[in-house]
């Protein structure tokens, strides 16, 4: 359980991080009226940056189900492939909650937590992309 913890504070810090530093190199984006060009770089910025976040949860989820197999961490429909990990990462991350795979014991801790952090994120991003569509409009 304290490992659990550990790591899942750890991925928290690190998503916000990361976020925090994407949105500030945007944010030296000045143009006074909207540029598609603009908003096609940063659109894809913050798409990366959330693929980053769900991408280091879904490693640690993969580490975690490999190496303690026997606790039956993860259930569901999982093969145990990279791919299964990225895919409940996305459901984890984006609140969607499709329950084909299910997280059990400690895990729970870091997909409840990478819920909240996506749902902060995503809206973090919302308000900025909002702001870039109000200052182009003045």
């Amino acid at each position: 359980m304290i490992w659990s913890i550990f790591f899942t504070t750890i991925l928290v810090a690190m998503s916000i991080k990361i976020h925090a530093f994407t949105l500030n190199r945007l944010s030296k984006i000045k143009s006074k009226k909207f540029i598609y060009s603009d908003f096609v770089k940063i659109s894809s910025a913050l798409i990366s940056s959330h693929l980053m976040h769900i991408i280091l949860f879904a490693y640690y989820y993969y580490f975690t189900f490999h190496t303690y197999r026997h606790l039956n961490l993860l259930g569901g429909n999982i093969k145990g492939t990279f791919f299964d990990f990225f895919y409940y990462s996305i459901n984890c991350y984006t609140t969607l909650g499709t329950g084909d795979i299910f997280a059990n014991g400690s895990l729970r801790l870091a997909t409840g937590l990478e819920s909240l952090i996506g749902l902060l994120l995503i809206a973090w991003t919302a308000t900025f992309m909002l702001n870039y569509f109000l200052r182009a409009k003045r």
